[in-house]
């Protein structure tokens, strides 16, 4: 009877969750669905750290209404999106976060948020009922390397009280750390493995990108990322780890293929994820400055209407600039890799 419930349960989380993603990657694959199908949302620029690998905080940046995400959201649902995944900046910046995560998951898109943590302790109760996963990034095993990198006293403690607070009062959410590799922890990264072990928690490993810093003058965040060796060391190391049976959600393959030996990859993100930014912008790709227009000026369909397919393909097969497993296991489960597809599943469908 136990068994029988718990399989029913497993059930009902893959027909909630799995189903819409792999639908949509099917159609996108067998070229039956012309537009992207996941909401990339950097709902607002600010945020209370500084962290030196950021190329996207400013604190000064304009940002849509509540109103006006609130049409996006709507205007997506619509459109066919089947995921919005809400970032920053530190997304609990904005103190309506509540409202758009409930106006998001209203919409019918499973919703995801990014977060350092800080504010969790605050508002998980708020944002709790609203969301369906939630990411809380610690790129260290203790307080103070990770309070420090961040320039965030307290950061550590706060993110690690708010994810127990999470995972003890709403079980049903998909909960996460994400652990940016840098040059500062690319040796002791794997600490964060252990640290997710005991929280009960799985990870993923997020090689930092290289970008123009805030302020721009050509400055970028070039000095701090992981070296050559740092990356492969740490692909080596997490392979370990995820063999060993630690909760490391990235793939064998990018950890293996990629990481540790160097591998290619064709990009298929544009076809799976629209950027928004916080000011509306919208990007075809992550990469600031390829914008597709502005959704409060053309509105989020208007945009959609005008993607084209063929460019959008030809433009992942021309460019393979990001290094993060967001993009790269995206582009192997679009492909419908076996093992990427499989891990993904598994991720989705756990308890």
């Amino acid at each position: 009877m136990e068994k029988r419930q718990k399989w029913g349960a497993t059930m009902g989380l893959l027909r909630l969750q799995a189903m819409p993603l792999f639908k949509a990657i099917i159609a996108s694959r067998l070229g039956l669905r012309k537009t992207p199908f996941f909401l990339s949302h950097l709902v607002t620029a600010r945020c209370n750290c500084q962290c030196p690998t950021c190329f996207w905080r400013d604190n000064v940046a304009e940002e849509m209404s509540t109103a006006d995400n609130e049409t996006l959201y709507s205007e997506a649902s619509e459109t066919g999106f089947v995921a919005n995944v809400i970032w920053g900046g530190e997304p609990l910046c904005r103190e309506d976060l509540p409202v758009l995560c409930r106006a998001s998951r209203q919409a019918g898109m499973l919703t995801v948020v990014i977060t350092n943590g800080y504010y969790l302790p605050e508002t998980y109760d708020q944002l709790g009922p609203e969301v369906d996963g939630l990411i809380v990034s610690l790129d260290y095993p203790e307080a103070s390397r990770h309070d420090a990198f961040r320039n965030c006293p307290g950061l550590f403690e706060r993110a690690v009280k708010g994810a127990r607070l999470i995972r003890d009062n709403y079980p049903r959410i998909k909960l996460f750390i994400n652990c940016i590799l840098h040059r500062d922890n690319e040796k002791d990264a794997e600490g964060v493995a252990y640290l997710a072990r005991d929280l009960g928690l799985s990870l993923y490993l997020s090689p930092a990108m290289e970008g123009e810093l805030p302020g721009g003058e050509g400055q970028t965040n070039r000095p701090d990322l992981a070296s050559f060796e740092g990356f492969r060391y740490a692909a080596r190391r997490f392979l370990e780890l995820k063999k060993q049976g630690l909760p490391v959600n990235n793939c064998r393959r990018y950890l293996q293929e990629y990481m540790l030996e160097g591998g290619d990859y064709r990009c298929r993100v544009p076809l799976v994820f629209l950027n928004v930014l916080a000011d509306g912008t919208a990007l075809n790709c992550f990469t600031p400055g390829s914008s597709v227009g502005n959704v409060r000026e053309k509105g989020l369909k208007e945009i959609i209407s005008e993607q084209d397919r063929r460019k959008l393909i030809d433009l992942g097969n021309k460019c393979q600039k990001c290094i993060v497993p967001d993009v790269v296991e995206t582009s192997y489960l679009w492909g419908l890799s076996p093992e990427p597809c499989y891990n993904t599943f598994r991720i989705m469908t756990s308890p």
